[in-house]
């Protein structure tokens, strides 16, 4: 991605705020800094002056919104725990990038009546009952005395719960939604599903499933690692080292195409044409640095020598 000058008020005002150190890998993702920081402000400037009249014509702007904040300080964080070497915790941001961006998108591609916000908060709090009943399980085993605190926490938190979901379905109904009640059981769809019904299943086999490995800590890496060590090869372990950096960097590109394109998508839903301009800017952008990336990544994986 090609250093413009324009950009580096942006790299620096990201550098200061987290403080962080002008380094040579920070300043290598220039582009990435600036279009994740453009593409939040394109939004908010146009929410300026359309903010009093989308109250009115979309009740749930400002919690859409709030999910794209939420999404943008993820893609913050994976960008600042790859540009200070902690790559493995960036490749475990980046899905988390992913999965709420993918998230927002399907929220967002409901009818504005439509029941998606309300399934999303409905699965919420039927999982957090669940996980209460497993809590009360857990600690029927326990002697009297810390049985009961037990039980006494997990029953305040339960109440809790029922008081954020009663104000919030009398939100929702005062807005003309479905409230976590109407919706009953509907299930919120899976990632997976997420994924396919805005037409990305690909992408969900193939990027979100890499990274799901690594959340996970499977044996990939040590694998690779011990498989590269074992050969005695100090040109092939640094190789295999370039590779991962690579794939942490191709992941954290991902993470940022997602974050620009919930935000072109939130841009679009509320008519916010001069920020879907510039987000779609971005977009084609970043795309052109993920081809640049997968090619350095090929390449790295062609130098490798066969092991047939």
């Amino acid at each position: 991605m090609r250093r413009k000058a324009h950009r580096s008020p942006l790299l620096r005002a990201f550098a200061e705020s987290h403080g962080l150190s002008m380094t040579g890998l920070l300043r290598r993702e220039e582009g990435a800094i600036y279009w994740l920081l453009r593409g939040n402000r394109a939004v908010k400037e146009g929410l300026r002056d359309a903010a009093n009249p989308l109250d009115q014509t979309d009740a749930v702007w400002a919690i859409l919104l709030s999910m794209l904040d939420r999404t943008f300080e993820y893609a913050e964080g994976a960008i600042i725990a790859y540009t200070t070497g902690a790559m493995a915790s960036s490749e475990i941001i980046s899905r988390a990038v992913i999965e709420s961006a993918i998230s927002l998108v399907f929220i967002i591609a409901d009818d504005r009546k439509g029941d998606r916000l309300s399934r999303y908060f409905a699965h919420y709090f039927n999982k957090e009952d669940r996980e209460i009943d497993h809590w009360l399980k857990a600690a029927s085993g326990l002697n009297a005395h810390d049985r009961a605190i037990q039980e006494q926490a997990a029953i305040e938190k339960r109440d809790g719960l029922k008081v954020q979901r009663r104000m919030l379905d009398e939100s929702l109904a005062e807005i003309g939604l479905p409230t976590t009640a109407a919706t009953g059981l509907a299930n919120w769809p899976s990632v997976a599903d997420r994924f396919k019904a805005l037409n990305r299943e690909l992408d969900y086999r193939t990027i979100y499933a890499a990274l799901c490995s690594q959340t996970h800590n499977d044996a990939e890496d040590l694998l690779n690692y011990f498989f590269s060590k074992a050969t005695d090869d100090k040109s092939l372990l640094e190789i295999v080292g370039l590779e991962a950096v690579t794939f942490s960097r191709m992941m954290l590109y991902f993470g940022l195409d997602y974050y620009l394109m919930a935000a072109a998508s939130y841009a679009l839903r509320l008519d916010l044409k001069e920020s879907y301009d510039v987000i779609d800017g971005g977009r084609k952008d970043i795309s052109a640095a993920l081809r640049e990336i997968t090619r350095e990544l090929e390449a790295l994986e062609r130098s490798q020598p066969s092991t047939s």
